[in-house]
């Protein structure tokens, strides 16, 4: 946990100073993918999960995700995501939940790649159990994901609110219970945008 953390730490300062430097090199031409976006994401989730006593199964439910982060480069990006989804299946219910750094990539128009690492874990309880014991896992988790920005009420120049349907896949292989999550959802976004004298303004 303490290395997670400093990998967290390390990984919001270097984007700072990263951002800075390239805005400071850069003029950027006005959209509404730029500066920070903070966003909220709600959807259905589904996992694929492996445990010795009880083989492969698969537990659906629904979860959120909380994103904050800055654009380090007009494609690259860097951020924070904290996930939690909850699922169940007859008598077993619990949850799985991720707390990463993700790293974004812009290859087309409002289209964004994502791929995170960070700390994951498992959690599930059996309600027909006597003891009701707590079972799971947790360590590492990475993942993949795919989002885009569309901007129904942008009437800014720089940044703006956007809805953003999105798509991630997250695989688990450490504890006891390892397995794949899926979640997707629709997120809402809002992007800072740049300073003036970071962009190319039109004359008027």
């Amino acid at each position: 946990m303490k290395r997670i953390g400093l990998a967290i730490g390390l990984g919001l300062v270097a984007t700072l100073l990263l951002a800075q430097t390239a805005h400071a090199q850069l003029l950027e031409t006005p959209r509404g993918r730029q500066g920070y976006w903070l966003g909220v994401a709600v959807g259905g989730a589904g996992a694929s999960l492996t445990e010795k006593a009880k083989g492969t199964r698969f537990l659906a439910g629904s979860g959120f995700t909380l994103r904050l982060g800055e654009l380090v480069t007009r494609r690259l990006g860097l951020g924070l995501l904290l996930e939690w989804a909850s699922i169940q299946k007859g008598s077993d219910k619990g949850g799985v939940g991720v707390l990463g750094v993700e790293g974004s990539y812009n290859p087309w128009r409002n289209l964004s790649v994502k791929s995170t690492a960070g700390f994951g874990v498992i959690m599930l309880t059996d309600d027909q159990a006597k003891d009701d014991t707590l079972r799971g896992g947790a360590g590492a988790t990475v993942s993949l994901g795919v989002a885009y920005d569309f901007y129904p009420w942008r009437k800014r120049l720089t940044g703006g609110w956007a809805l953003t349907p999105t798509v991630d896949a997250r695989y688990f292989p450490d504890g006891d219970i390892h397995g794949f999550s899926v979640l997707a959802g629709l997120q809402i976004t809002y992007w800072s945008g740049l300073h003036r004298n970071h962009l190319i303004l039109p004359e008027e």
